[in-house]
């Protein structure tokens, strides 16, 4: 940040729980206040809520919205993006916000009653939002951050030449120094997990996109090659939307046979304390927008094998820093973990030239630094246009 240059940034999000975009954004903001930049957040209350609190932050409650778009829950989204914009913009007012940024599609539209004098940043994660709507987002919003490659190509598709301009690819981040395989023996016994057998792990929230069914075929299949692998599923329903998908897996698990092999985690919300005790990562999710878990089980030095589509794919370099599975089915994915469990020489170049990887490209500080370029660009447009006075002659 610019010596000359003083912001105070709001950093909006209307999601209680911790899922990968609001570790990235605790992190980030933590990365920009050791910078010295002035954060203050406005989130619901809830586990992020406590987590900026006991971080220091200012945080200002606002009501959580979890976007739908069918029967009932469609209108109790509308109310709540009807009467959000309101308190949003008393949140800005009252703790004198510079830049407000938004850290998703529905946190940015709770912001349409702030300033036009004040900035406000659209933070894109994800790819599957309606055309219609982010074509007016976009008409409103002072920059874009798109958080892949993935992304920013969607974006840059569909966004008129005059806007797109507005368009700053800024890939995510994380904190490498969380990640540490060094007590893999400890990180094991903490969750009861066989210590000395190969152990395959998936993590990612219970949402079908994310293909949990393809890593319990798989894990099938790769028992039949290596018999003493045990694998492990480490997520839960964040958002109590897909009921009964739990008990879908397991009924899979139970028709292949893999009752006493699969160990199934839901409470565990801290990725650095459970990628590092991998042998392999299995990513199957083809519309991934970005795969933070993949940059994770990078710096954990795990190797990772991810389907090979958008975020995943701008992430991994084929045989160099990670595996992709070509057509994504379990046999594909199979074929390949066992491979790699097979041939430690091959996992150990892979998970060094990963781990180079992801500190040289996706380290949070980087992350922060791109950030503060952003915000100092806008803060001295925002200044160079209030001092404009127009000749009048």
């Amino acid at each position: 940040m610019s010596e000359d240059i003083k912001q105070k940034i709001l950093w909006i999000d209307v999601v209680s729980e911790l899922g990968g975009a609001q570790h990235s954004m605790f992190e980030v903001c933590t990365q920009l206040a050791a910078s010295g930049v002035t954060v203050d957040i406005a989130v619901p209350p809830g586990p992020l809520f406590d987590k900026f609190t006991a971080a220091g932050f200012t945080v200002y409650p606002i009501s959580p919205i979890r976007a739908s778009s069918k029967g009932f829950a469609l209108f109790t989204t509308a109310a709540k993006l009807l009467r959000a914009p309101h308190s949003v913009n008393q949140i800005v007012k009252g703790c004198k916000a510079d830049i407000v940024h938004a850290n998703s599609l529905a946190a940015f539209m709770t912001t349409r009653h702030v300033p036009a004098s004040i900035p406000v940043i659209w933070h894109v994660r994800d790819i599957d939002s309606p055309t219609s709507l982010i074509r007016l987002c976009i008409r409103r919003a002072s920059v874009i951050i798109t958080a892949s490659e993935a992304i920013d190509e969607h974006f840059a598709d569909m966004i008129s030449p005059r806007h797109r301009n507005k368009l700053h690819l800024v890939r995510n981040g994380i904190n490498p120094a969380l990640f540490d395989n060094s007590n893999k023996a400890e990180l094991r016994t903490k969750y009861n997990l066989p210590i000395k057998m190969p152990l395959i792990g998936m993590v990612a929230h219970l949402i079908p996109w994310k293909n949990h069914s393809v890593f319990i075929e798989t894990a099938a299949l790769i028992r039949k090659e290596i018999p003493e692998a045990h694998f492990v599923i480490v997520g839960k329903d964040l958002f109590k939307e897909s009921e009964g998908y739990l008990t879908q897996l397991k009924l899979l698990a139970k028709e292949r046979a893999l009752e006493n092999n699969l160990t199934w985690i839901s409470d565990n919300d801290q990725p650095e304390t459970i990628i590092p005790a991998l042998d392999l990562l299995i990513h199957p999710a083809r519309w991934e927008p970005f795969g933070r878990i993949i940059c994770e089980a990078m710096a954990s030095e795990v190797p990772a094998v991810a389907a090979n589509s958008y975020g995943p794919a701008t992430i991994i370099t084929d045989k160099e820093t990670g595996r992709l599975a070509t057509d994504g089915t379990a046999e594909n994915f199979a074929k390949i973990a066992v491979e790699l469990l097979q041939n430690p020489q091959i996992c150990k170049q892979l998970t060094t030239n990963a781990h180079q990887h992801v500190i040289r490209n996706y380290s949070v500080d980087r992350v922060g630094h791109d950030l503060i370029s952003i915000y100092d660009e806008l803060t001295q447009r925002t200044r160079e246009r209030r001092e404009f006075k127009p000749d009048r002659d």
